[in-house]
């Protein structure tokens, strides 16, 4: 993984996606200066574009991208050129049919939406690769240009033609190495599903059945592969003539399709598109932030879209209420944004996104509501701009952990049960410690671990043995770790580890260890699962009883639901057992010490109250404290460096808050009011506290 190539300059970046080839000279005239008074400083450009770049084959009709770059240079907004490879112009299928992917019914789909190509074509591979570098010459030395936007919202798993099953037996081949290794992990002696070669094994279209879940976690990590691989030829044509310029592709949270941890060691610097839902839950967006953060080290990302209004593919086309706009955008930034940046600048006149919201809506008047919000956001960016760009996200001592690969395994996986709540349940463990003020990262499974005193694995389904890939790119070959073992290090040299039900299960192949659950964490937590209830949510709830003293502060009971543990321990100790049904009195909660550290396990589902106080008292047990005290409906988020510390204080709801600050003062970066002992939030307000000191305690009278 080469060193990353930095944005620049180093400031707050404020602007969105913006397509001139729409629209007459004119109106993109209008756009610049309308752009001045949103203080808008960069345009994603051409994301769709083919078609208006290269209306016929090799003719590059090129005036209005030039005629772009020169206006917005002049107009001091820099440029994120993308590479048009997302939709690719009807003259190509036309010509070439064959550039278009093969669905799961095994049909060649026709021309018409975006990303319908097929990663695998050659033909398709040379006419982007033709275009991308036609870009980079004209333009790739541009003073306006400061990031190659790399295609647009990739997405898997996308192609079935006999290309791509050919490129997944070669890919399977290098991961298992022989066809008998393949046999053993996939099990392929039940319903006699044994192959003889390689050649033997299908993509697995609706035909050829979806049963088999070997096949199936393997067809999704080729997939994700097969188009991290397409990204990186992308990149490849730009750096050959680009070198300096860093490149991004815009992501999407918790889209299921793609392993994103791939795409990251590719890219310069993480982009990722939010939608959350108006009036939703705000650990929501903060978990999607937190998950794309992760990705790559805890660095600085954009958020490279968000609605300034509405969107209009939700159920409900809710728009933002005031101030709603720049709370979000703020919210991104606490959590390690460098960016606010919307789809779309100019809302469309037709398309399937002409009632999108938009900075510039139909009418095209800066005296819109959401153009003035956005601008007045500009402005305040602007301003910050100074004390916040520099800085990161604060070290967090609590880490979470997230695998695309353990997802995939555990909701492929026939039972137990059909509800898979893989991103749900981190999500929760996720919120029960955000919701507390304390610093939270997601994290990958290959990172670095020693920044982390608590880590927190839910519904670790999969632990990978560190036998496979036996090759593969370097991209794959980055996950080949022990993770059993390197969970036990952890442990084992004083952190503090949690984990859950439906936790070492399965190796890497959705091969079941042979060990009793937990599987190789067995040791580390002391203790096996004899089995497991499961039931629908509210079909058969019951209840944790903690035991005295085993919590911070406690109820005495918690309610728990859908996943029962029934363990035998092994060494740990109860802290909760169950209070009702059959299995009434046996534990459902253990700790166990483990070297210098300590293991928890959670054998039930428990409710948002348990887990709140549970990671309370974890929390203080090792000596981490809140940013803040709690206030709810306030987020409390901080950033740091270069002799600076901020915290970022986020009210969510439309009511006023107070929050304390204790012995901390500043200076609210937007309105440069001195803060001490409380700051007062406006309903949606936000406040940018730059810490200056402590603020000195009253003597106490002792006469």
């Amino acid at each position: 993984m080469s060193h990353p190539i930095p944005l620049k300059p180093v400031r707050l970046w404020h602007g969105g996606d913006y397509n001139p080839d729409q629209w007459p000279r004119d109106i993109c005239e209008e756009d610049a200066r309308l752009m001045q008074l949103a203080h808008i400083n960069i345009a994603s450009v051409a994301i769709f574009a083919w078609s208006q770049l290269e209306p016929e084959p090799g003719k590059y009709a090129w005036e209005w991208l030039d005629e772009t770059f020169e206006r917005l240079h002049r107009s001091g907004v820099s440029i994120a050129l993308a590479t048009p490879s997302a939709a690719h112009p009807r003259w190509l299928t036309q010509q070439h049919p064959e550039v278009m992917e093969v669905n799961e019914q095994g049909q060649r789909v026709q021309h018409g939406i975006r990303q319908r190509f097929c990663p695998s074509s050659p033909v398709f591979r040379e006419h982007v690769e033709r275009i991308d570098r036609a870009l980079a010459e004209r333009y790739g030395r541009h003073p306006a240009l400061v990031l190659w936007h790399v295609s647009n919202e990739y997405a898997a798993p996308r192609c079935y033609c006999d290309l791509c099953a050919d490129g997944f037996r070669r890919w399977l081949k290098d991961r298992y190495g022989s066809i008998d290794v393949l046999n053993r992990q996939w099990w392929g002696a039940f319903w006699s599903q044994r192959f003889n070669d390689f050649d033997q094994i299908p993509a697995p279209t609706v035909q050829t059945g979806r049963a088999w879940q070997g096949l199936m976690l393997d067809w999704k990590r080729y997939q994700s592969c097969l188009l991290c691989e397409f990204f990186k030829f992308e990149v490849a044509a730009l750096r050959k003539i680009s070198p300096d310029i860093p490149v991004t592709t815009n992501l999407m949270g918790h889209y299921g399709g793609l392993d994103y941890a791939k795409f990251a060691d590719v890219m310069d610097v993480i982009s990722w598109d939010c939608y959350a839902k108006v009036h939703g839950d705000p650990s929501g967006p903060a978990y999607a932030h937190a998950y794309m953060r992760g990705l790559k080290d805890q660095r600085p990302w954009l958020l490279m879209e968000q609605t300034p209004s509405a969107t209009n593919w939700q159920e409900a086309a809710t728009l933002k209420p005031p101030g709603v706009a720049a709370l979000w955008s703020w919210q991104a930034i606490g959590h390690g944004s460098d960016s606010a940046m919307y789809f779309q600048w100019r809302r469309s006149r037709g398309g399937p996104e002409k009632m999108h919201g938009a900075v510039v809506e139909h009418a095209g008047s800066e005296k819109a509501r959401v153009f003035q919000e956005i601008a007045a956001l500009g402005a305040d960016m602007a301003k910050a701009s100074g004390k916040v760009a520099g800085t990161r996200v604060a070290a967090a001592k609590i880490g979470i952990l997230y695998d695309q690969e353990c997802r995939w395994a555990f909701e492929g996986s026939g039972g137990p049960g059909h509800q898979k709540p893989y991103v749900e349940t981190v999500g929760k463990h996720y919120k029960a410690i955000w919701r507390q003020n304390l610093p939270v990262d997601l994290v990958r499974m290959d990172a670095d671990w020693s920044p982390y005193k608590l880590l927190v694995a839910p519904m670790l389904y999969m632990v990978k043995s560190g036998e496979f890939p036996q090759n593969g790119t370097p991209e794959q070959l980055r996950t080949r770790i022990d993770e059993g073992a390197k969970i036990e290090q952890f442990v084992k040299a004083g952190g503090t580890f949690v984990t859950t039900y439906l936790s070492g299960y399965v190796n890497e192949n959705d091969h079941v260890y042979d060990l009793g659950y937990p599987g190789p964490l067995r040791k580390l937590l002391g203790l096996w699962v004899d089995e497991m209830d499961n039931s629908k949510p509210g079909e058969n709830p019951n209840t944790l009883v903690p035991v005295k003293h085993a919590l911070k502060r406690s109820k005495k009971r918690y309610a728990c639901d859908q996943y029962f543990d029934q363990i035998v321990l092994e060494g740990a100790e109860a802290l909760a057992h169950y209070g009702a049904n059959w299995y009434a009195g046996k534990p459902c909660v253990t700790r166990n010490r483990f070297g210098r550290g300590t293991a928890y396990y959670l054998g039930c589902a428990a409710d948002d109250d348990f887990l709140r106080d549970f990671y309370a008292t974890v929390a203080e047990r090792i000596g981490l404290e809140p940013l803040l005290d709690p206030v709810k409906g306030v987020e409390v988020l901080e950033r740091s460096g270069t002799g600076r510390r901020l915290l970022f204080l986020l009210n969510h709801t439309d009511e006023r808050k107070n929050v304390r600050l204790g012995d901390l003062r500043g200076v609210d970066l937007l309105s440069g009011e001195e803060l001490a002992k409380k700051a007062r939030l406006a309903p949606y307000g936000v406040r940018i506290l730059e810490v200056t000191g402590i603020a000195p305690r009253k003597k106490k009278d002792r006469s």
